[in-house]
């Protein structure tokens, strides 16, 4: 019972004591009222010379109590019961809580017996490597390095309260000549930097990723199961990584199986590569190969290893995924190599296996390959356009359309390959560009236009569509972006020099400043994006000669008959609707 029981019933308690004493004011008072109309009647009896009778209560004869004291007697009696009660209660939980305090402080004696044991034999056997001269304590990094994983569990699983214990202790104890000596070695603990100044020696290694304090053993999983007692503090190792970064138990089992098991269940991942399963603070390109098996088995149980094998034996087979575009999912192909079509178990489409594509009817694979692209389905004719007017790019690994959204040409594949968006080659992480000679560049601002002006040209159309609604033809895909040779001239690179435009012109210099399109009105971003829109529009015409836009064809035609300066006209650019 806590504080707060005992506070109510003491409150009950107090209630009832208030209510007994107004219950006893007003029995009193009735009888004062009593005795003051006997003394009433009696005079009144003498007056008229009768004998006055006094009479006593039925309940005083009888020697029966009322039944307000009766109550009020079982309710008192009732609210000391609880009371003690209530008493009885605190002094049982404080015994209890003792006794946990007193759990807890043994446990804690016992795991720093633990501790100074594994601490006294780490240096015994250190000691006698120096004087010997029979090992080399630079090479020397934990405990487990110098007294073997064996010995370390059974120091630490040893129980300490058995009756053998001064035959075990005499194993772990430190003679009086080990410290005789010269203390030599290197203090295995981590240090904690106060105000840069004060060094104080941390006992226990912090996890990187909860930055509690964890106690550092080789395999925390058999050391969690050879212990005695539960303690505060959990176990944990440090990663083969390059930096060495350490982590508790808890902690890094949730990683793992965070990428195991992300849905909570144990039927592993098949639509993405999970391994190589990689240190979590380590920058990408450094220890490429992750955590092995043998380190995994250290800290996971073998319920999770049994998943981890199962994973690792996914990853390692060949994935095929459905060629339905409103499918996408992964197919189990078989490994009869006579078996050429399987079943997609989500839209139950027939796949080709060699071809991976949908199964065609009345054609081999080779005469099927030996077609044009233009001649096959026409589901294939649709997407491979699709993908022609869009500038995607196909996976080398596995095939897969790529689209860049933004960014630069690095893409990483759903199936974990990088490579080049622009040529297509694969891309080395190392030296962050692609593979082919010449390698490509990282942006190519071109291409961002080029996205910008389709957007424009999209906008338009709708535009003209909600003002006009007629019914709307299948137009051709645009092609797809080509980069320009550096060796062309564009007949509007003038715009770039400020020394070509023809000054005082109120049209061209409108379009300039503004950056909008004098024909057109569309905004543009800068004067790149203006360059580019008007050497790749076609819903409107284009006059340009001299430095000078113009708006109309007859204004561009009577400046080309007039007579110029130097003698003949420069940048002339005439380009018409659907030119």
């Amino acid at each position: 019972m806590n504080s707060s029981t005992a506070s109510d019933l003491g409150s009950s308690l107090l209630i009832a004591r208030l209510i007994d004493q107004d219950l006893q004011a007003l029995t009193d008072a009735q009888l004062a009222e009593k005795a003051q109309l006997e003394s009433v009647l009696a005079v009144s009896a003498f007056r008229s010379g009768e004998t006055p009778r006094f009479t006593r209560r039925t309940e005083e004869a009888s020697g029966v109590p009322h039944d307000a004291a009766a109550a009020m007697s079982i309710f008192l009696s009732d609210a000391q019961l609880a009371s003690d009660h209530a008493v009885a209660e605190a002094l049982q939980t404080a015994q209890e809580a003792a006794f946990t305090a007193g759990q807890q402080l043994a446990q804690k004696l016992a795991a720093e017996e633990k501790k100074i044991a594994l601490d006294s034999e780490f240096a015994r056997r250190l000691q006698e490597a120096i004087d010997n001269g029979t090992d080399d304590t630079d090479n020397v990094k934990d405990v487990e390095s110098l007294l073997g994983h064996e010995e370390v569990e059974h120091i630490l699983a040893a129980d300490r309260n058995f009756k053998g214990k001064e035959a075990d202790r005499s194993t772990c104890a430190v003679s009086s000549d080990s410290y005789s000596g010269k203390r030599k070695g290197r203090i295995l603990e981590d240090v904690e930097h106060d105000n840069g100044t004060n060094h104080q020696p941390s006992l226990y290694p912090s996890c990187g990723i909860c930055f509690e304090p964890f106690q550092a053993t080789h395999s925390p999983v058999a050391a969690s199961q050879t212990a005695t007692s539960s303690s505060h503090l959990n176990y944990g190792f440090r990663l083969p990584c390059p930096e060495e970064h350490a982590y508790c138990q808890p902690c890094l089992t949730h990683y793992v199986m965070s990428k195991l098991a992300p849905d909570g269940n144990y039927s592993g991942v098949l639509e993405t590569v999970v391994f190589p399963i990689k240190c979590p603070e380590c920058h990408q390109g450094t220890w490429e190969e992750g955590i092995s098996d043998e380190v995994a088995e250290r800290f996971l149980s073998e319920k999770n290893m049994v998943l981890w094998h199962a994973q690792k034996l996914f990853d390692s087979m060949e994935k095929h995924y459905c060629p339905n575009p409103r499918c996408s999912a992964l197919v189990q192909i078989e490994e009869d190599p006579n078996e050429l079509v399987a079943t997609c178990p989500r839209c139950q489409e027939s796949i080709c296996v060699s071809c991976k594509v949908l199964w065609h009817q009345d054609l081999t694979c080779e005469e099927f390959q030996d077609l044009p692209e233009n001649e096959r389905s026409p589901d294939d004719q649709s997407v491979l356009l699709l993908a022609k007017a869009k500038n995607w790019r196909r996976c080398p690994a596995c095939s897969r359309l790529v689209e860049l959204a933004f960014g630069c040409h690095h893409i990483t594949c759903h199936c974990g390959t990088h490579f080049c968006h622009r040529c297509g080659a694969r891309w080395d992480q190392v030296a962050s560009r692609c593979t082919r000679q010449p390698s490509c560049e990282l942006w190519d601002d071109n291409m961002l236009l080029e996205e910008q002006e389709r957007r424009r040209v999209a906008e338009r159309e709708r535009q003209q569509h909600l003002q006009y609604p007629v019914p709307v033809q299948a137009l051709e895909p645009p092609p797809p972006y080509r980069p320009a040779r550096v060796e062309e001239q564009n007949d509007l690179e003038w715009l770039r020099n400020p020394k070509h435009m023809g000054g005082g012109h109120m049209f061209t210099s409108g379009m300039i400043r503004g950056l909008t399109c004098g024909y057109c009105s569309a905004r543009a971003n800068s004067l790149a994006d203006l360059l580019y829109h008007l050497e790749h529009v076609r819903h409107h015409p284009v006059f340009a000669c001299c430095g000078r836009f113009f708006s109309r064809e007859v204004d561009f035609d009577r400046h080309c008959r007039a007579r110029v300066k130097w003698g003949r006209h420069e940048h002339r650019v005439a380009r018409r609707v659907g030119d």
